[in-house]
């Protein structure tokens, strides 16, 4: 997985703006509001080229945030982009956070990331160990639609416009439909979510494609 996000760092936001005509960084800054308590520590993860951890950051302009991702070539654009250094990255794997102490922040966020992940209910877990009781965990995802139609003209969309980036990426964008084919449901994620400890607190439909979901951990 390292190696594919590795293959597609340079076009990445480029293809980001594309695919979803400009929405994508209205609907990060639209999660961030979503918040309900103002975080003093933020752990962004599968961070990528550092999007949601800079929405956040302006969000809330006094919290400490950490972006985490399992490719430095993502990583390495993100630090391009804040010349201020105000928000922090480093190399971790979501699955595991090995970097990340126990009860360390008050949001873990991610956007984007979850179906990407092999194991869904590790990352699960280990966002629980990382936050602090009563900390959010605030998810941004293309969820599978409740309507096979809807799932299925989605997928049409990304593979045809994906093709604008093909060159030389092929496995990558083979591998973007194939997952927004067989992402969880809201629900499904929700109960994943409910067995490693976390009570669902709100869910925001963002048009046309993509779900925030709020959470807070019972601790």
């Amino acid at each position: 997985m390292e190696a594919l996000f590795a293959d597609v760092a340079a076009v990445y936001d480029r293809m980001n703006r594309v695919l979803s005509l400009g929405l994508d960084r209205v609907w990060r800054e639209r999660a961030a509001a979503c918040v309900e308590t103002p975080p003093g520590r933020v752990l962004d993860v599968a961070s990528g080229t550092g999007d949601f951890a800079f929405a956040l950051a302006r969000r809330f302009p006094s919290a400490a945030v950490e972006g985490v991702d399992l490719t430095p070539a993502m990583l390495e654009i993100a630090r391009a982009k804040d010349a201020a250094a105000r928000v922090t990255f480093r190399v971790d794997d979501a699955q595991r956070l090995a970097t990340a102490a126990d009860a360390s922040c008050d949001l873990c966020s991610c956007a984007f990331g979850f179906r990407n992940f092999p194991d869904k209910r590790a990352a699960l877990a280990a966002a629980a160990r990382v936050l602090a009781p009563g900390g959010e965990l605030l998810v941004l995802e293309f969820f599978r639609p409740r309507s096979r139609v809807l799932g299925l003209l989605t997928a049409a969309w990304v593979a045809a416009l994906a093709r604008l980036f093909a060159r030389g990426h092929a496995a990558a964008y083979a591998h973007l439909r194939t997952s927004m084919l067989s992402t969880a449901s809201e629900e499904e994620f929700a109960a994943m979510a409910a067995e490693a400890g976390f009570a669902l607190r709100a869910r925001r439909f963002f048009f046309p494609c993509c779900t925030c979901l709020a959470f807070r951990v019972r601790k």
